[in-house]
């Protein structure tokens, strides 16, 4: 059994990052921050926003999907490698070009080292719930993805993983019933 657990996803956390900071509002729904992004000082237009809105969806199936690739290649070869296999993820936050503060991405990203997603890096509570663990893996559960979302939230994503929040990994009641409740 090799199920993988990651911790705030730069990817991820960009498309959480621009979802936030903009205040967008794609078909996907995304629990709040915690803690929350600033809110971005470049206003956007209303064709703007409802493009982003569809653009964010959009790419960010796209990146969940371009995970599921990249499951099924881990430990096989370079990056360089994997890439020329599988492709690049969607970068669509960074080809965004001074819309995507980095400044400020940076700057949230570093108060999330202080927060509760540190603590979930370290206390790995995998080892406690094996039998919940290996019940979900049986069922195709690959990957754990731990993201800064405010209170207790878990999702499956595409068979293969399930999104997290801090709360529900860390949770001694949560985090087993999600594991039992994957699909």
């Amino acid at each position: 059994m090799r199920i993988t657990t990651t911790v705030d996803d730069e990817f991820l956390l960009q498309f959480l990052f621009l979802h936030s900071a903009y205040g967008l509002q794609p078909a996907t729904r995304i629990p709040e921050l915690e803690p929350e992004p600033p809110q971005s000082t470049r206003p956007l237009s209303r064709q703007q926003r409802a493009d982003w809105d569809a653009a964010w969806d959009r790419n960010w199936r796209d990146l969940w999907a371009w995970r599921h690739r990249l499951d099924g290649c881990r430990n096989s070869g370079t990056m360089q490698g994997l890439f020329t296999r599988i492709g690049k993820p969607p970068l669509w936050p960074m080809e965004l070009g001074t819309y995507f503060e980095r400044d400020a991405f940076t700057a949230w990203k570093t108060t999330l080292i202080d927060s509760d997603r540190s603590r979930a890096a370290q206390e790995s509570p995998e080892g406690k719930y094996v039998e919940e663990l290996a019940g979900a893996w049986r069922r195709g559960l690959h990957e754990l993805v731990v993201l800064p979302y405010r209170g207790e939230f878990s999702r499956p994503v595409d068979g293969f993983a399930l999104e997290l929040s801090s709360s529900t990994y860390l949770s001694p009641t949560a985090f087993p019933a999600a594991l039992r409740s994957f699909r």
